[in-house]
């Protein structure tokens, strides 16, 4: 015998409080009706919204990008409740604006620079290609295949620096020409997710938690492997240095952020306030900053002793997968926050108040300054959003 489920808008049963849907359009034809079809005696609500069938209903819009609008596909405009907009702020709707989408990669970016003195913007990405981006233009000019996944690229002065599986290769440009000099570092165990550069020495952490430091040399190879930092349980996941206090900060999937003295790479403190991977690290003069996917961003500072303490936790709606500072058209301070949402959200500074957030079509992994007031979004698409702090446009290159 077939089971016959019965349809729930047959069932008598009264709903209360609910209105009926097909009421408010004027096309119910139940009677009874075991939805509201409210009269005299009931008030309707001060403000109905128009109900779609697919959930778009015509409230004010909610701070999530319409999904058909990004594919081209939403037919309710205005009446749409999710935003057709990149961009939105309650305060500043002006202050920032999107220049350009550069469009190539298959896989999520996972770094993104413009070196010194060049016209020339670099991406890297999990599809293994780093992809030479001309600023003048916004055209590609240069696929370079490096055969495995790019965890990480990162461009210090006139170097590009890539983390590969087992792997770092070092770039020295010449910018003039667009050729380079490679230098390929071995050491590392699995991939390399994180690099850091700092007074002649290179960070490179790995997905066996290891950190292992080359120090840059004059002779044909170009780096010497002097340590192998044993530094995490987990995969190492970020580095940054914070150069007037000669610190190294490491972090890691095991949820803790090491504390290195670069004068003799000793691990000096272990920072343990977060509750799952610590995904990315920011430094400044004064504060550690560290995002976590257990939804917070803490804020460490350093004591009268000069070791780092909990001074701050803002907690996301989200897991944080990358943070960034920068100082917008005003020279006031700004952190990114990248989260799983697809969302980045930009606060002041030091009060962490939200002022916009940006959207992509996937999580933000990549946050890169240039001049000019200009940045720059590596998505998980593959796409690096371009962006400039003024309503104006401007060539990249200025």
């Amino acid at each position: 015998m077939a089971l016959r489920i019965p349809n729930s808008r047959n069932n008598q049963h009264p709903a209360k409080n609910v209105i009926c849907a097909f009421w408010l359009k004027g096309r119910c034809t139940r009677n009874p009706c075991r939805f509201l079809h409210p009269d005299a005696s009931i008030q309707p609500p001060t403000q109905v919204p128009l109900q779609h069938f697919d959930g778009h209903v015509k409230t004010q819009p909610q701070i999530k990008v319409c999904d058909r609008w990004v594919s081209g596909s939403c037919a309710y405009g205005e009446k749409c409740r999710f935003l057709h907009t990149w961009f939105h702020s309650d305060e500043d709707k002006h202050s920032l604006s999107m220049l350009t989408r550069l469009e190539g990669h298959k896989k999520a970016v996972t770094g993104v620079g413009l070196p010194s003195g060049s016209d020339k913007l670099y991406s890297g990405a999990k599809d293994g290609t780093v992809r030479v981006w001309d600023c003048n233009t916004g055209k590609c000019v240069k696929v370079i295949n490096n055969g495995a996944e790019i965890g990480c690229l990162i461009i210090e002065g006139q170097w590009v620096f890539i983390g590969l599986p087992n792997t770092v290769k070092a770039w020295r440009l010449d910018v003039a020409t667009g050729d380079y000099q490679e230098f390929v570092l071995d050491g590392p165990v699995g991939q390399v997710d994180a690099i850091a550069v700092c007074n002649g020495l290179l960070f490179a952490g790995s997905q066996d938690g290891v950190i292992s430091v080359w120090r840059g040399s004059s002779d044909v190879n170009g780096f010497q492997l002097v340590a192998s930092l044993e530094a995490h349980a987990g995969p190492a996941l970020s580095l940054c240095v914070q150069l007037e206090r000669k610190r190294l900060f490491s972090s890691s999937t095991d949820g803790t952020i090491k504390v290195w003295d670069l004068n003799n790479l000793q691990c000096i403190r272990t920072l343990s306030d977060h509750k799952d991977a610590v995904t990315c690290l920011l430094c400044s003069n004064e504060f550690l900053f560290s995002g976590s996917l257990d939804k917070t961003i803490k804020v460490w500072a350093a004591n009268q002793g000069g070791k780092f303490e909990l001074a701050y936790t803002h907690e996301e709606d989200c897991s944080v997968v990358a943070v960034f500072g920068m100082a917008d058209a005003q020279g006031k301070p700004v952190l990114f926050s990248s989260c799983k949402d697809s969302a980045v959200r930009l606060y002041d500074l030091p009060s962490f108040k939200e002022r916009a957030r940006l959207f992509s079509r996937k999580d933000v992994g990549a946050i890169q300054s240039g001049p000019g007031g200009i940045f720059f979004l590596g998505e998980g698409t593959g796409t690096v959003g371009v962006w400039n702090w003024m309503a104006e446009q401007q060539n990249m290159s200025q």
